[in-house]
């Protein structure tokens, strides 16, 4: 877990390799594996705060472009 003082990779590569574990973790869910799922979680709350985090750096991009 991040603490508030370590800068956060908002890449579209970080984005591209959380999603695609989260997809590995979901098919080994799938097929069972009981412990896929806690790690499963993990990466879906970590995708959502980086969605977020993208998003409010690409509208503060637009702000500041004036669009």
């Amino acid at each position: 877990m991040q603490d508030s003082l370590t800068p956060i990779d908002t890449s579209f590569e970080r984005w591209t390799k959380l999603s695609d574990a989260f997809e590995q973790h979901l098919a080994r869910m799938k097929q069972g594996d009981e412990k896929a799922r806690a790690e499963a979680l993990r990466l879906a709350r970590e995708l959502d705060a980086l969605t977020r985090l993208i998003s409010r750096d690409l509208n503060t991009a637009r702000q500041g472009n004036g669009a």
